[in-house]
């Protein structure tokens, strides 16, 4: 078998990917809770309207975001786990393999 034939998993790569999904959702879901501490920096009454106007609409596109970051990581997870399972059992069959041709 060549080198391009085999299928190469990056496990530092989706253990990473994994912990920064967990760290954007986390901040996404605390982006909320500064909302009205901003809310007098804006001075005149209309723009603090507007901003809160805006703020409103992102909160609407950041919960579909953060869904889809859960989701993604909640992928990231399984693919993770599943390529540690098959690793494992490639691994044992290998053992087996090896203790009934007598290690060759």
């Amino acid at each position: 078998m060549g080198e391009h034939d085999r299928l190469v998993v990056d496990y530092a790569l989706l253990e990473s990917s994994k912990t920064n999904l967990k760290d954007i959702k986390k901040a996404l879901e605390g982006i909320d809770k500064h909302r009205d501490d901003i809310h007098d920096i804006w001075g005149h009454d209309s723009v603090a309207d507007k901003m809160a106007d805006f703020v409103n609409n992102w909160d609407n596109y950041r919960r579909e975001l953060l869904d889809n970051v859960e989701q993604l990581g909640k992928h990231v997870e399984t693919a993770l786990k599943s390529f540690e399972a098959l690793d494992l059992d490639l691994a044992k069959a290998n053992e087996k393999k090896r203790g009934k041709n007598g290690g060759k």
